[in-house]
């Protein structure tokens, strides 16, 4: 092989290896930049999950405490006031979650905002001395309990989309 063939191969390599590396440096960083997306995605998400399962269970205490006070006739508005702080900042927490979470999870806390809803409906109507027939504090007390397996159901969906276990308590 003579010189000057020599130096086009030389030549063409170079060129090739130029065009080839930016190629691979574009398709690395739009590579970088899905997987970044991802991570945020998945950071937006356990955020969400944090937000909704602590809020769920705040607004189950403050719940309580108004359940508890209308049964021991010590309700003031302080308490139907933390009451009302909480079951708010949980439904604006659900209607988050509505717009990030998956399905199987959706579903969860779905069930989750429904007995908070229905329990809070019974306190309100309690309170406002406008019960339905079957409004009572005995009602109230069983729902409050009622909301304790759907709250850690709620959670362990949480957990297994996020990857932190490994099993949903409803066998799914």
């Amino acid at each position: 092989m003579d010189a000057s063939l020599a130096a086009v191969l030389v030549g063409i390599a170079g060129v090739g290896g130029t065009l080839a590396s930016g190629y691979l440096a574009q398709r690395d960083a739009h590579e970088v930049r899905r997987w970044e997306g991802e991570r945020q995605h998945r950071d937006n998400l356990r955020d969400c999950y944090i937000g909704v399962n602590g809020r769920s269970r705040a607004c189950r205490y403050a719940l309580a405490d108004y359940v508890q006070a209308m049964a021991t006739d010590a309700l003031t508005d302080d308490i139907r006031q933390r009451a009302a702080a909480a079951v708010n900042a949980h439904r604006v927490q659900f209607d988050q979650a509505q717009m990030l979470v998956p399905d199987s999870v959706l579903e969860d806390t779905r069930v989750v905002n429904e007995k908070i809803s229905i329990l809070y409906g019974v306190l309100r109507r309690l309170d406002g001395g406008v019960p339905q027939p079957d409004d009572t504090i005995e009602q109230a007390r069983s729902l409050l309990n009622d909301l304790w397996p759907p709250l850690k159901a709620m959670r362990q969906a949480m957990r297994l989309d996020l990857g932190v276990s490994q099993t949903h308590p409803t066998g799914r």
